[in-house]
């Protein structure tokens, strides 16, 4: 009598994940507690690997205001700030960043991430982008810190309507 080997595939290769917002978000609920977001002290631009250019962090208890601690290469406008302390109030509404960015109320009041996209301008070009704003805490559980992440793809414009 022969037996038959039973023939066990092979795992397959880890697919990764196309879209950025949903890569970042793993990573947020990889450091979340069991009772919240994570710590701010526990979320580092450098955990998000390939993708940290398109990072960027609010302060939101800031005593100007809420204001960017840091802006990937990415999603960095040219010549803004310059010299001024980055508040979000001022980041430029025609930019990814600021289309983004300026959602950061909601995060602090609902306490979860957010994802937002559609079409803009980033740099006098029209766009079509996706972002995420996620929460993160203070030693105390309250909201402190917003880690974000935007990216985009440009756009023709014809007769009004955006076309790829």
């Amino acid at each position: 009598m022969r037996y038959a080997v039973p023939v066990v595939p092979e795992a397959p290769a880890a697919i990764r994940e196309s879209r950025l917002v949903l890569r970042v978000l793993a990573v947020w609920r990889n450091a979340r507690s069991e009772d919240g977001p994570p710590r701010a002290a526990s979320l580092r631009i450098g955990d998000m690997g390939d993708d940290a250019d398109h990072i960027f962090v609010i302060d939101v208890a800031h005593p100007a205001g809420p204001c960017f601690i840091h802006i990937g290469a990415a999603v960095r406008i040219a010549d803004w700030p310059g010299e001024q302390l980055p508040l979000v109030a001022d980041c430029p509404e025609d930019s990814v960043l600021g289309l983004v960015a300026h959602q950061w109320r909601e995060i602090v009041e609902r306490g979860v991430p957010v994802t937002r996209g559609g079409g803009g301008v980033n740099d006098g070009q029209a766009v079509l982008y996706r972002g995420i704003l996620m929460p993160l805490v203070d030693e105390n559980g309250r909201i402190s810190t917003i880690m974000g992440a935007a990216n985009w793809r440009a756009v023709e414009e014809s007769h009004g309507a955006a076309r790829d």
